[in-house]
Order: structure tokens, then sequence, then C-alpha cells
């Protein structure tokens, strides 16, 4: 049986430094995989047609850590068409708290069986196909993914899917914080860029005190302070920590200085690194210029934080091809190999790129002038 420090966990709920680790001190154990059970819902008794249900919904015992603290239930899957020979695991991006309703989209783990299946040697052109499945549950207190990892029992059903590429999706998540502002309409105007992989950063000169919160695309549109995301201890200024989003408090950067903040929604944790570059060159404007308006004339962005700008916009024709610039000249512009979606909406400029392709409509626009990424977003 594994076994950790308690402080260690303690210092990392609490936000807190220990100094001292006494053998005194108590310990936490890490059950063994396969000592906590799961349950399959009841359906799978069944073949689950993975197009035609929109989740399915485990249920499981809570693991014994030996001491009350926060654990994340992340699903995994693993096919086979014979029974026997069974792919690797896959896991899936949905996370849960709660070990008695751990609901996941079925397109998750019918992109969990694709990816097995195509492992096993299936082709695109052989599905939809009928496989078995098995699941289980990977537990891990919150920040200590790498130490507390265990497994649950397994679960086996059949299910029948077409070829479903694994979602990759890219969220919207947005800083709310002392800038741009308190307030959702501030917030709007500050998106995190995506990284993939479920992360997200935003650069720019932060203030050094009660920094930010961040709102999903959903939780700021309803203005809900509730399930903003946050740290443990309200202004914690450490250089990384958890992220929690029942009571959040805001995040305060180590110092008044320019940082790139991330934000891993996967392992719900956060970090801080500090510029090299103290001192970026600065710009009077960032604008767009393209065809809706004959490269004549520039529509302004506002810096709505140090280097970060936005605007929206409405373009009125088809075919649309557009770059950022600065200073209404063409020596520093963006541009990329790009054509805008609502599932394509970010990338990284390149200085003098290619023109980017968008459709008509009303989008909003964000780059980051020292970072050069960029997002456009449509509105709906």
């Amino acid at each position: 049986m594994k076994q950790l420090n308690i402080l260690a966990l303690t210092a990392l709920v609490a936000c807190t430094a220990c100094s001292t680790d006494r053998d005194e001190n108590p310990v936490l154990s890490v059950p063994s995989d396969g000592s906590f059970a799961l349950y399959a819902p009841g359906i799978t008794a069944n073949t689950i047609d993975l197009d035609h249900s929109s989740s399915l919904t485990f249920k499981a015992d809570q693991p014994n850590y030996g001491y009350t603290a926060p654990v994340i239930y992340m699903m995994e899957f693993a096919a086979s068409e014979d029974g026997s020979n069974w792919s690797a695991w896959q896991a899936t991006e949905t996370s849960n708290e709660n070990p008695l309703a751990i609901t996941v989209p079925t397109k998750e783990i019918a992109g969990a069986v694709t990816s097995a299946l195509v492992e096993l040697g299936r082709e695109e052109a052989e599905f939809p196909l009928e496989a078995r499945v098995k699941a289980r549950i990977h537990a891990f207190l919150r920040g200590l993914e790498e130490s507390s990892s265990i497994y649950s029992t397994e679960a086996l059903f059949t299910a029948t899917t077409s070829y479903v590429l694994p979602p990759v999706p890219s969220l919207k998540f947005y800083v709310v914080g002392a800038q741009p502002g308190w307030n959702a309409d501030a917030a709007l105007t500050a998106l995190l860029y995506p990284e993939g992989g479920d992360v997200y950063t935003y650069t720019t000169k932060f203030t050094g005190a009660w920094d930010l919160k961040i709102w999903s695309e959903d939780d700021l549109l309803t203005e809900n302070w509730d399930a903003a995301y946050g740290c443990i201890v309200d202004g914690d200024n450490a250089p990384q920590g958890a992220i929690v989003n029942t009571d959040g408090q805001a995040i305060a950067s180590p110092t008044a200085e320019y940082y790139t903040f991330t934000f891993d929604k996967h392992h719900m944790s956060y970090s801080w690194t500090k510029l090299d570059e103290q001192a970026p060159t600065e710009y009077t404007s960032i604008s767009l210029i393209g065809n809706f308006n004959d490269w004549a004339g520039d529509v302004d962005m506002t810096q709505v934080t140090p280097h970060n700008w936005y605007v929206e916009h409405t373009f009125t024709t088809d075919d649309v091809e557009f770059k950022f610039r600065a200073n209404h000249a063409w020596d520093i512009n963006w541009g990329a190999a790009w054509t805008v979606s609502g599932e394509q909406f970010a990338a990284v400029g390149v200085g003098g790129g290619d023109n980017i392709k968008c459709a008509k409509g009303t989008y909003r626009f964000y780059i980051n002038d020292i970072t050069n990424k960029m997002c456009v977003v449509p509105v709906e």
C-alpha cells in the first residue's frame, strides 16, 4: 500500500508551506488498485448504441484514503472485438467529484472506443462496429495525481459506434478580476487562449493582488459566481496551486509584473510563469483590416488589459479575408493559414502571415500582441 504524508496534502489544500517533516506526522494511506468498486448503469445490460444516446452515469464506492480530501474521478475505457484481445485504456475528459453520479457524454465514450478499435487494426470504412467495452475509474486527490493515483474495479458492457474521433474541443473560459473588471461585461472581453489538452493561458501585467477568477462561458452569461473557478484561499499568490469551482477564491499573481497565467482544467490546477521580457513593445493601436472594407480603414480594437486587445464586429459580406495590424501600418501585422469556425476559433498569428478567412456574421476578436495568440469567436 502506498503512503503519502498528510502534511503535504494539507500544504497543498491550505496553500501554506510546511518547513519541517517530523517522523510523528500522521500519514495518508493510498489504497491499492481495485480496492473500490465501479458500478455500471443498468442500461448496460443491453447493447448500448453510442450514436443514439447522450450520456451514461456510473457509480462507485468512495476510495478510502484514510483522510477527508477532495477526490477527482475520471473515466477510462478499453475495447475488444473478441473479448480477449484488449486495447490500451483510453481516457475521457469529463471529471467529477461525486462518486455516486459520474456522468460521461457518450460522444466521449464513442471517441475512446473508436481509438481503441483503431489501435486493434480497424479502419474507418469498417465502422459502425460492435465491441465489448470495459470501463474503470481513475481516481486521485486534487493536485496530487501522480502520488495518489488509483483505479477502480472494471465494469463490462457491449456497445456499437460509428467512427467517432475523440473529442478535443477547446472550451471558452474568461478572466474576471482586478482587470479587466469584476463583472460579466468586462470578463467577456478577456478570453483565455486555448493551448490544447484542456489547458488555457492569459498573458499580461498582473496587479499582484486579487487578480482573477475564471468563468466558463455559461456561467459568465448567467453571472453565476457560485461556479466561478478560483483558488482555495482568497488572495493566494503562490506560484502554483489547486483550482476549485465551489467557493473559488480570487487568485493573485506572485508579484505585480508580467506573467503567463496557466489554467489546467484537466488537472484542476493553475500556475504562474514570469516573463523574461518585462518591457514588451507597446503599440498605440491594434486593428482589423481586410477585404470587408477594401483594405482601407481600420476597425480599432480596445486594449482591455496590457497587451490584450478586443473588439466585436460584424462582417456583412461572404468570403471575408482579414488580418490584424499594429499602429494602422503594415510593417507589423499578423495573419494565419486559418479559416475561422465555431470549432476552430483560435490560432497563433504569424508576422506577415496569410490572410485569415471568415464567413459573414458577428464575431468577438481577441489578440495578445506578446504571444501573437488570436481568437475569433462567433456570436450566436
